[in-house]
């Protein structure tokens, strides 16, 4: 009696072993893939670090042009969002909006971003080829805008965006329509009226970018109200290695019209080695010959493995008036993590 017991308590052990294996596995796993699922949402930092040079007429600076930290993050499937601040000169928030993701046709965006208005403003600083925008990106799309908002082509508000008739991973037609306060950046509209932009673009091929922007705001504070009205059209050819990007831009600032264009073209080499040039050109008062401002730009544009950066641009500025003549040295290189 005793043996057959002892068989038996011995066959339970053996026999129930591996089921007891095989659901603390079950419950790893489980207990993983929570963990996984939790790290996930989590939100992902990056960022990065602008340090500058300028000579310009005998003055010579050093300065950190950015020091930005950026948090990314999917709340849920549909649901992510982003804030990006820069503590370059004082703490500053530069993004910080969600975005609803309804279908690849239609989304909405809430918080602070980019204006959707012109080709070159939707560039990031890692991004953009020149230490510094197009004039006429500057002061008609937000910048350091004529309208005297200094947002860095931000505004707050609410825009929906998608593409349509994907094909090869990319949308041959991409829309943004927003609705804006149309007073920059970290500010309350001062105003009950919001400013409404709209930028399309085509992409009849993969290299090929055809944009269209609209702008139409106000300035000022009730009863004083001042149009600031723009648009813009552009084009881009990006295959990678060569790059050709234009963009003209007309704007009016209360009864100011003013009016510019850029032509870039660039060519990639070793892989990471991207020499530029550049033809800008500004009048920001049509109505004021000696308001016209032409800067010609050389540059090389130099990534080492993705985390460092190097520009040098020189510019040479002309005006009207040919004694104000000047050119303009800067290096900036980047450090990102």
């Amino acid at each position: 009696m005793k043996k057959n017991i002892f068989k038996l308590v011995v066959f339970s052990i053996v026999l129930l072993t591996p089921l007891q294996t095989i659901a603390q596995q079950a419950d790893l796993e489980t207990r993983t893939t929570k963990l996984e699922s939790f790290i996930s949402k989590l939100p992902k930092m990056s960022g990065y670090i602008n340090l500058r040079y300028q000579y310009e007429n005998n003055v010579n600076s050093f300065d950190v042009r950015r020091a930005r930290l950026d948090f990314k993050g999917d709340l849920v499937k549909w649901l992510d969002y982003r804030l990006q601040v820069d503590f370059a000169s004082s703490p500053r928030i530069i993004d910080a909006f969600v975005r609803l993701k309804i279908n690849p046709m239609f989304n909405v965006q809430v918080g602070q971003f980019k204006l959707a208005f012109s080709l070159e403003n939707p560039y990031g600083p890692l991004a953009l080829e020149t230490l510094e925008n197009s004039q006429v990106v500057s002061y008609l799309s937000g910048i350091n805008d004529l309208a005297g908002v200094k947002g860095t082509g931000r505004d707050i508000g609410v825009a929906v965006y998608g593409g349509f008739f994907k094909q090869d991973g990319y949308n041959i037609i991409d829309y943004v329509i927003g609705l804006y306060n149309g007073t920059g950046i970290n500010v309350r509209d001062n105003n009950k009226h919001k400013d409404i932009t709209g930028r399309l673009e085509i992409h009849p091929i993969r290299p090929i970018t055809l944009s269209a922007s609209y702008y139409n705001g106000k300035t000022g504070a009730d009863g004083d109200l001042k149009p600031r009205t723009r648009y813009g059209f552009g084009a881009r050819y990006d295959d990678g290695k060569i790059l050709l990007r234009s963009e003209y831009i007309k704007g009016k600032t209360d009864q100011t019209d003013s009016d510019g264009f850029y032509v870039l073209a660039g060519y990639t080499f070793a892989g990471n080695i991207q020499p530029l040039f550049k033809y800008d050109y500004m009048r920001k008062d049509l109505g004021d010959h000696n308001s016209r401002q032409i800067n010609y730009l050389v540059g090389v544009d130099y990534w080492y493995k993705r985390f460092f950066r190097l520009q040098i641009n020189y510019t040479y500025r002309t005006f009207v008036q040919k004694e104000k003549n000047n050119g303009l040295l800067g290096f900036m290189l980047t450090a990102c993590f």
